[in-house]
């Protein structure tokens, strides 16, 4: 399930590219040769933006791609390793739940209110922190369970 969830998040965030490239290109042509630009081109490529950045995200958190100097933890001994990875995944999951939880509580707040162009809810922008938050508290938990069960298994 992990590996389709995954192929999932990576062909959704190559999605969002591709349709933020339409979009952009949309409204080139439209500015330049046509000289009459869509109003709501760049409100639709910020919302295009918003969510690959949380979808990518999740699934760069999937690869082990976490932005990290590693240097002091590469040279501790093996299990110190370990540990220090365990807890840095422990507070990844805590601040991630908690961004999740602050980004649930901003979608609702401004639920009823619309965008100027498309009059879509401005929700649309808060949704993505809870749906790539709450993914990346997947991966990171299923991480944390694999080292665990490794180091159960006698692994560190």
């Amino acid at each position: 399930m992990q590996t389709g969830f995954g192929q999932a998040e990576e062909w959704l965030a190559i999605g969002l590219v591709a349709a933020m490239a339409v979009v952009v290109n949309l409204q080139i042509v439209a500015r330049y040769l046509f000289d009459s630009p869509f109003i709501w081109c760049e409100e639709v490529a910020r919302l295009i933006l918003v969510w690959l950045t949380f979808v990518a995200a999740a699934a760069l958190i999937r690869r082990g791609g976490d932005i990290a100097v590693d240097t002091f933890v590469d040279m501790l001994p093996r299990d110190a390793r370990h540990r220090v990875l365990a807890a840095r995944d422990v507070l990844m999951i805590a601040v991630f739940g908690l961004v999740a939880w602050q980004g649930f509580r901003l979608a609702r707040a401004v639920a009823g209110m619309p965008l100027v162009a498309t009059e879509w809810p401005t929700s649309l922008l808060a949704w993505p922190v809870v749906v790539g938050c709450l993914l990346i508290v997947l991966h990171v938990a299923l991480r944390l369970l694999h080292a665990l069960s490794t180091a159960h298994r006698g692994g560190w």
